[in-house]
């Protein structure tokens, strides 16, 4: 298990490596996520439940990336500064990594309404948002579906509040 975990790893990496030698300017409008579902029901896609108000923040992460598991905690100990924000954990990795990085690092997390996790079978939000480090945090503002600010590689949720006002 560990070693497919390593393997899919550094495939992403790879992946990360190849879109950052090709980049492009950064998507400013929230594109269109058609294959990326809920963890554990593949019928329910992201673009069906994005929320009417507030602001959206994608966290695109690893579970066992430790940057991504210092973050889950932050967001755990700090749920009141998320509010007014519908935050989507969005990995590529199995149900039961995602359950294990949920349990250890976040598990507080699993009864917030406005805080849900998500799969990305492919490679859909590589192609689509080009994160250049993991975790890869994006916050967008609901009405216009514009991006208001991402973070690269940060690991605590007290350094994004003023952009989630």
């Amino acid at each position: 298990m560990k070693q497919i975990m390593t393997l899919k790893g550094l495939f992403i990496v790879g992946l990360l490596l190849v879109k950052g030698a090709f980049a492009q300017e950064k998507a400013v409008q929230l594109p269109e996520l058609l294959t990326i579902h809920a963890k554990d029901d593949s019928e329910k896609l992201l673009k069906n439940v994005l929320p009417e108000k507030g602001k959206i923040m994608l966290i695109f992460y690893d579970p066992g990336c430790g940057h991504c598991q210092e973050l889950g905690e932050s967001i755990d100990k700090n749920p009141q500064l998320l509010t007014n924000t519908t935050v989507f954990f969005i990995t590529m990795y199995e149900s039961e990594l995602v359950d294990g990085y949920i349990n250890m690092f976040a598990p507080g997390l699993k009864s917030k309404k406005n805080i849900s996790f998500w799969h990305d079978p492919g490679v859909e939000f590589i192609e689509k948002l080009d994160p250049k480090n993991y975790p890869a945090t994006y916050i967008y503002n609901v009405k216009e579906k514009k991006l208001i600010q991402d973070f690269q590689g940060e690991n605590n949720v007290k350094k994004m509040t003023e952009y989630l006002k």
